[in-house]
């Protein structure tokens, strides 16, 4: 076997399913090498990131020219600070490779899979062989678990939706808190919006709309047709 060949037969297979190892509304994105989960062996029980956080566009796990570090699991209580396993994601200058590559841990660094301050932090070394795949087949598939959104309930896809009308709209809760996130409400129905800068207030609307789309729509009405001066007023949410 010439040096290609053993090259091309050593390249692993990447696969992304969906899990959902608590609440429906959050599932987690598992990863598979060569079918098999490439982590089990030294984090057991931990997991993915939310598949809204690592599918979306740009995806973390399509690297830039120079590449980055991605946490791709994260500690079993949830929280990334308690620790990630985090490669160096970076292409081949050929672009017929992606490498994931020098695995480390870090802690109260990632709060999700990037984290711009990892590049001063040293981290702890995952025992973890480095990993190589095939460029067009490791793109293909992020491309094919982006394009399926059957992890998404409707209320997740409301949030989205609802997130992608008001986004663009740049609103801002007096004096000067931009929106900077939309989800759904953790115990109630409906949907929570955070408006955050020095400090940060939470909103909560709700719709007797059952279509996630048109629920978005009717949600934004509310929104928009009460002066932002009253929105905590009317719908300042204290969990």
């Amino acid at each position: 076997m010439n040096d290609a060949s053993k090259a091309t037969h050593d390249l692993a297979v990447l696969t992304l399913e969906f899990e959902t190892p608590g609440v429906p509304d959050w599932p987690v994105l598992s990863i598979r090498v060569n079918g098999e989960s490439p982590f089990a062996k030294v984090a057991k029980d931990w997991q993915g990131f939310d598949p809204g956080k690592m599918l979306g566009r740009p995806s973390p796990l399509i690297p830039d020219d120079a590449g980055h570090r991605v946490a791709l699991y994260r500690c079993s209580c949830g929280e990334a600070g308690c620790g990630v396993i985090a490669p160096f994601v970076v292409a081949s200058p050929d672009r017929k490779r992606i490498s994931w590559v020098d695995f480390r841990d870090y802690v109260g660094v990632f709060t999700g899979p990037t984290a711009p301050m990892a590049a001063d932090h040293d981290g702890k070394p995952w025992q973890l062989p480095d990993l190589h795949f095939d460029y067009a087949q490791y793109v293909a598939e992020v491309q094919r678990a982006t394009a399926d959104r059957s992890w998404e309930t409707p209320r997740r896809k409301l949030a989205r939706l609802l997130d992608e009308r008001l986004t663009p709209m740049n609103l801002t809760l007096p004096p000067d808190l931009p929106l900077t996130w939309v989800t759904p409400a953790w115990k109630a129905e409906g949907v929570v919006l955070s408006f955050s800068g020095t400090s940060q207030q939470l909103l909560h609307l709700n719709s007797t709309q059952a279509d996630p789309a048109q629920a978005a729509e009717d949600i934004t009405h509310q929104l928009l047709s009460t002066s932002p001066h009253n929105w905590t007023h009317l719908y300042g949410y204290h969990p």
